[in-house]
């Protein structure tokens, strides 16, 4: 099937899917995963996974998050970073040790195996989550907020406690830098960010803003998101947290409204949506009976891990139970991490390829469910807030 044909099944499957799911009052992003499963190897087997498709839906969560930053609120994101820290601590610590103690303890897994399965499912993706509460008008809250600022908080955990791992179990020749190098790697990188996004951002969006060409200022802001993710890339960030980055800086200067509505187009029109078909496509059921469960055991830890740590960790800043659990869901979803800790521990030979497999479907199934979780927890608050409101409203009268 030629790559043409490819995108046009797919932006016409993922905008039937998110309607269809919008009706039955599910988050759009469920009925476009779900169209990756359906029509992937997994069921109907009209679309595989091609390199064209990994690009273009590595392009698509690069834009996503970078959308996330432009739209955020980089003083609400400073005015949090307590909680956002003590939510990732305790979202990488429960599921970590509850994950591998189940499968050293009950599975009989080398601890070494379980340790770095664990981390798999430590890691969080946020991209999903972001989806979520733009459609419900909470990424600019302080909740949206603290778990934008706690996936930041936790890649680091994870690169950290990866390199760790790998320098101390890892097979010989697995890892070629020494850990002071590569944690060293990654503290520049976020003093380029900062030194970058203070003062190379503002003069180069008015530089190119002056350029007498058509959409300056578009094309300006991609040239950056882009390079900022390619900058995380070359110093063993994930590209979307340079990409995020970038956002957050251009979301600080004059170019930000204008910003918005010309790249949010861009990236829902063709490329976000491959992103999320993209993950429905890593979802195969082929000799996974043996595996069944496994599966299942770690879904629930991955599930509950998160959700209780993050809302523990939103609650000890005073939170409110609701908040709380709207933090907790925001922090279920897995993603790029994962799948780049899982191909890390398997060129390591730390997991053999068919628990890579399970942890590939884990990752999968939780990003699938977390919008769920998340959306009930937003509606739950929502209607929480309401009641209270009406009797706030009846005690004044």
């Amino acid at each position: 099937m030629s790559y043409l044909l490819q995108l046009v099944i797919i932006l016409i499957l993922t905008k039937l899917g998110a309607h269809l799911s919008s009706i039955l009052n599910f988050p759009s992003v469920i009925g476009e995963l779900l169209v990756g499963v359906i029509a992937g190897p997994a069921v109907l087997h009209i679309l595989v996974g091609t390199t064209f498709i990994q690009y273009f839906s590595e392009l698509g969560v690069i834009v996503l998050m970078f959308i996330a930053g432009l739209e955020g609120d980089l003083s609400l994101l400073m005015k949090y970073w307590k909680p956002a820290l003590t939510v990732a601590t305790l979202g990488v610590i429960l599921p970590t040790i509850s994950a591998a103690m189940l499968c050293a303890l009950v599975f009989n897994f080398a601890w070494t195996t379980s340790i770095f399965i664990g981390l798999v499912l430590s890691a969080t993706s946020v991209s999903i989550s972001v989806q979520v509460l733009k459609e419900m008008g909470r990424l600019n809250t302080k909740e949206g907020a603290i778990i934008l600022g706690a996936a930041v908080a936790d890649d680091i955990m994870c690169v950290i406690l990866l390199g760790i791992c790998v320098a101390f179990f890892g097979s010989a020749g697995s890892s070629d830098q020494p850990l002071w190098l590569m944690i060293s790697t990654k503290l520049l990188f976020f003093v380029l960010m900062f030194v970058l996004g203070k003062w190379f951002v503002p003069p180069f969006m008015s530089f190119f803003s002056k350029l007498k060409t058509s959409e300056n200022e578009a094309t300006g802001a991609l040239i950056l998101c882009f390079g900022f993710a390619a900058i995380a890339v070359a110093l063993g960030m994930s590209d979307v947290l340079g990409a995020y980055f970038a956002g957050i800086a251009l979301s600080e200067t004059s170019f930000q409204k204008n910003l918005a509505l010309k790249i949010e187009p861009i990236g829902y029109a063709v490329f976000i949506p491959v992103f999320f078909v993209s993950i429905g496509l890593n979802i195969s059921f082929k000799g996974l009976q043996s595996d069944l469960v496994f599966i299942v055991s770690l879904i629930i830890i991955a599930i509950i891990g998160k959700q209780v740590g993050g809302a523990l960790g939103a609650r000890f800043f005073h939170l409110t139970w609701s908040e709380s659990n709207i933090v907790g869901a925001g922090m279920v979803s897995r993603g790029e991490m994962a799948l780049v800790v899982a191909n890390v521990a398997l060129g390591a030979k730390l997991i053999d390829p068919n628990h890579y497999t399970a942890m590939i479907v884990v990752t999968v199934v939780t990003t699938i469910i977390a919008p769920l979780i998340l959306k009930f927890f937003i509606q739950r608050a929502t209607k929480q807030n309401k009641i209270v409101g009406n009797v706030i409203n009846e005690v004044k009268v």
